[in-house]
């Protein structure tokens, strides 16, 4: 496949940026990568869920072995109330293992940015660079440039928006179309877009000899629940806090407002050794963020496209919105190198047509899992007396795990979207069998 002058530019290095640079990079696609902070691989954030979703695509790259060596494997999650009164277990994980050959891991935002950023050749990690924060983005019929604050410009065929929940990708592609007379407004999404009901406090915490890697607990209760993760080394407690009223309006905190949780929610049992004030006086690192929610209509505009949290946000409490990050640019780089092996310089239209077939594929799915996970949240915390019952009743019962996660879940997970340009292989086997790639974009990128 000759891809001609053809040039990705990605925006943001996070995890799900990464997976799009190691896609882009596959199928032969050129592109370079900016990133607002100092280094592309920091150690900053809380841990992270992997699902059988993303390790089915981690396997597909032959990124197992590495992503093992530095995660721990998931297995029974312990849940109580606020008065340390067991509400009993739930075994997700193992019945993940059972059904699709791989139980969910738990890893630390650095540890998975850096399999990745190492699974990038050397001829490609050298096209990205660090301290490039976009200041804003104009487009041609037949480019986009990114301009940064620091004076330097990069121009490409199109911008990869991976730059997270608050977005300057989405925000340039909003002021773009607002200043095109042509774009109908149901093509424009909202300056706020996401709506947030819940904050999080995160705590990263020596691993507690009495806890083992791999164990998982929460605490459920009125207005707050917190979930605990343990790795080999460091334990993360997220505390998701309903704040008084839900906004749009991007939300920061400083240390101060950490502290004023803690006074008022300190004694809360995170396990049955450690306590809420326990576990944040051991804390080697903290942060305190809003938990927006939300599916924005549109993800694209122009040459400018969204993946992950720029273009859907998820609560925490599934463990879904990195994994669905992931696949987004699985499927973003299938259909760019369908256009792509059509012609190696695709028009405007053609590159609003990959874009368009990108969304089709991945919106249900994200609605879906955006419901989810924000039901968890709300049932968690227990923000009506029917999502108390929900918890308290119906949630850990092994009758209703095993519908929904063999009638409803599995085949959906089964169907994770999968490469077409690169063999399917390295995946795992349970009891309901991957629906694996047709290949058929394999001639396209050897060619």
């Amino acid at each position: 496949m000759s891809t001609g002058n053809f040039k990705a530019i990605i925006v943001g290095a996070g995890p799900v940026g990464l997976t799009a640079a190691i896609v882009l990079a596959r199928a032969g696609i050129d592109f370079i990568l900016l990133e607002s902070r100092a280094k592309l691989v920091v150690d900053a954030g809380a841990s992270l869920v992997l699902q059988p979703t993303g390790l089915r695509i981690l396997a597909q790259l032959g990124l197992l072995d590495a992503f093992f060596s530095v995660s721990s494997a998931l297995s029974i999650l312990k849940r109580c109330d606020h008065n340390g009164v067991d509400i009993g277990e739930t075994d997700v994980p193992l019945r993940f293992l059972k059904n699709h050959g791989i139980a969910s891991r738990v890893v630390s935002r650095y540890d998975l940015t850096k399999v990745l950023y190492d699974a990038i050749p050397p001829s490609a990690q050298a096209k990205m660079h660090p301290n490039k924060k976009v200041r804003s983005i104009t487009t041609t019929p037949s480019t986009a440039t990114v301009h940064c604050t620091d004076g330097t410009s990069y121009t490409g065929s199109i911008v990869i928006g991976a730059d997270g929940a608050h977005s300057i990708v989405r925000s340039q592609m909003r002021t773009l179309a607002l200043a095109d007379s042509s774009t109908p407004s149901s093509q424009i999404n909202d300056e706020h877009p996401f709506l947030a009901t819940f904050r999080c406090l995160w705590i990263r915490y020596p691993t507690h000899a009495d806890i083992r890697p791999g164990d998982a607990a929460e605490t459920h209760g009125y207005d707050l629940a917190t979930q605990s993760f343990a790795g080999e080394d460091t334990t993360v407690t997220g505390v998701y806090e309903r704040l008084p009223q839900p906004t749009t309006e991007r939300l920061r905190f400083v240390p101060e407002d950490e502290e004023e949780i803690v006074k008022r929610w300190g004694h809360l049992p995170i396990t049955e050794q450690l306590s809420l004030q326990d576990v944040y006086d051991a804390r080697v690192s903290s942060g305190m963020v809003s938990l927006e929610e939300g599916v924005l209509p549109n993800w694209s505009w122009d040459r400018l496209v969204l993946v992950g949290d720029a273009a859907h946000k998820f609560t925490p409490s599934t463990g879904a919105g990195c994994n669905q990050g992931m696949a987004d640019c699985v499927v973003l780089a299938n259909e760019l190198v369908r256009i792509l092996a059509a012609s190696p310089e695709p028009r405007t239209e053609d590159i609003a047509r990959a874009f368009g077939s990108y969304q089709e594929q991945r919106f249900e799915k994200t609605v879906a899992g955006c419901a989810q996970s924000g039901g968890t949240t709300a049932m968690a915390t227990w923000s009506s007396w029917f999502e108390r019952l929900l918890d308290l009743w119906v949630a850990g019962n092994p009758w209703f795990l095993t519908y929904r996660l063999n009638r409803l879940a599995a085949p959906g997970i089964a169907a994770t979207p999968a490469l077409e340009f690169i063999p399917d292989e390295g995946l795992p086997e349970g009891r309901f069998p991957w629906v694996r790639s047709q290949g058929s974009l394999m001639r396209s990128v050897e060619v």
